[in-house]
């Protein structure tokens, strides 16, 4: 029986709006009467996440930044972060530049976004997230960092995670989540391995856990949940490991697939 949905948000769970649709907030309503605990499971900071969840208060978790941090919607308190020292940062960022000199870097702290100039905003970042958008700043002042986040002017994505994964420190994760950049966050932690966390505090079994998702960056995650929910509108690599592939997001596949563990018809491959 499934009693935890974890749920990447942009690709899945959100429309092509970036919010939540009707259907959708019913959906994790519906499951949360029901028992089933919803959380989200997302790349985006807690600062451009948290207010496109407000319709729906069932949501009570969030992990955010690839695993680097837990976020209470409730009490909007972050409760957990795992994060590079600063240090780390500007050894990542010199040894990449010194490899792939066309390499641009930026970074997500606890006080925001900052990056280098030519970088730009994080992609995905609305008119209403712009307060939570930094500026150009100077590397030699962040004290530590929950991602890094690194573009080429010509690579992106798969390609740029190609690119530089010879040259990425092995103890590091770099991952792609649809946006133009890589990024980079400390050794072990990934989506998967912090949803577990969040699971086994809430008394929950790995085989209880269903996850969605759609981009390389969700793959930790849907490695680890007992079922795989795959979005149709997802890259090839995340459909080919899923046990369902739902319908794309702006069709409400996510909603149409929480509706169904509610119903009970979700289950594995394998009939577990």
């Amino acid at each position: 029986m499934i009693r935890l949905i974890a749920t990447d948000l942009d690709g899945t769970l959100l429309g092509r709006d970036g919010q939540l649709s009707r259907r959708t907030v019913a959906a994790i309503a519906a499951a949360d009467a029901a028992g089933i605990r919803v959380i989200a499971a997302t790349g985006r900071s807690h600062r451009t996440a948290a207010h496109r969840l407000r319709p729906a208060p069932q949501l009570r978790t969030m992990v955010c930044s690839n695993g680097a941090l837990v976020y209470d919607l409730r009490r909007n308190v972050v409760t957990e972060t795992k994060p590079l020292n600063g240090k780390a940062v500007r050894h990542l960022v010199a040894h990449l530049r010194e490899r792939v000199p066309q390499l641009r870097f930026g970074w997500e702290t606890d006080g925001g976004f900052g990056f280098e100039p030519g970088f730009g905003p994080p992609a995905g970042a609305g008119q209403a997230d712009l307060s939570a958008i930094g500026g150009p700043q100077e590397l030699s002042g962040v004290v530590s960092a929950l991602k890094v986040f690194i573009v080429h002017p010509e690579a992106e994505q798969q390609e740029l995670q190609q690119l530089i994964a010879p040259h990425l420190p092995a103890s590091l994760n770099g991952a792609t989540s649809g946006a133009r950049f890589v990024e980079v966050t400390a050794a072990g932690v990934d989506k998967g391995r912090t949803v577990a966390a969040v699971a086994a505090s809430l008394g929950i079994w790995r085989h209880e856990v269903l996850a969605m998702g759609d981009q390389m960056n969700d793959a930790p995650l849907l490695a680890w949940a007992g079922v795989a929910v795959a979005m149709e509108n997802g890259v090839a690599a995340i459909k080919d490991v899923a046990d369902y592939v739902a319908k794309p997001s702006h069709l409400d596949g996510a909603a149409e697939m929480i509706e169904a563990v509610v119903a009970g018809r979700a289950r594995r491959r394998d009939g577990v």
